[in-house]
């Protein structure tokens, strides 16, 4: 997540295509506030400055259109299923591995690590992630308490045994 001097850069950057207007702290707390969670300072710059590279309607860029500009960003890096497949089997990911590489290899691929990098975490944490199902407990006898359970038991025995001797 952007800090929110970062975030503040960014919306300079967006003033200074029109005019360079100063910054309140309440639009500046503002715009951080709706910025993706995962965004960084290099990927919401990069949305900046494609937004404005194609608009040629002169309409500011907005926080919703950073974020648009981040997602596309970082969606472009993800490796396709092709190559994603032959990553897992070439580190003999197992199937039931498989979700915890897949998850942290998409993770580290969109916030800009080198696929090797990313790759070598997302075995990390697929080797971390492999947990075995716990064994069922054994099952335990049933054991009656005088409240509630055993009913039928005391019901069997005859009104002077479940009372005693006052019957």
């Amino acid at each position: 997540m952007m800090t929110l001097k970062e975030s503040t850069l960014v919306l300079a950057k967006i003033r200074a295509h029109h005019g360079n207007a100063p910054i309140t702290d309440l639009e500046a707390r503002t715009f951080h506030d709706e910025l993706r969670a995962d965004a960084t300072l290099r990927d919401a710059l990069e949305a900046v400055r494609r937004f404005y590279a194609s608009n040629d309607s002169g309409r500011w860029m907005l926080s919703g259109d950073v974020n648009a500009g981040i997602r596309a960003i970082q969606t472009a890096r993800i490796p396709d299923e092709a190559t994603i497949g032959r990553l897992m089997e070439q580190a003999g990911i197992r199937s039931e591995q498989a979700l915890a590489y897949r998850r942290e290899l998409i993770k580290a691929t969109k916030l800009g690590q080198p696929i090797q990098q990313a790759h070598a975490l997302a075995v990390e944490a697929a080797h971390r992630q492999a947990i075995e199902a716990p064994k069922p407990a054994k099952p335990r006898p049933k054991r009656y308490h005088l409240a509630g359970c055993g009913q039928s038991q005391i019901g069997a025995m005859g009104l002077k045994d479940t009372l005693g001797g006052a019957a």
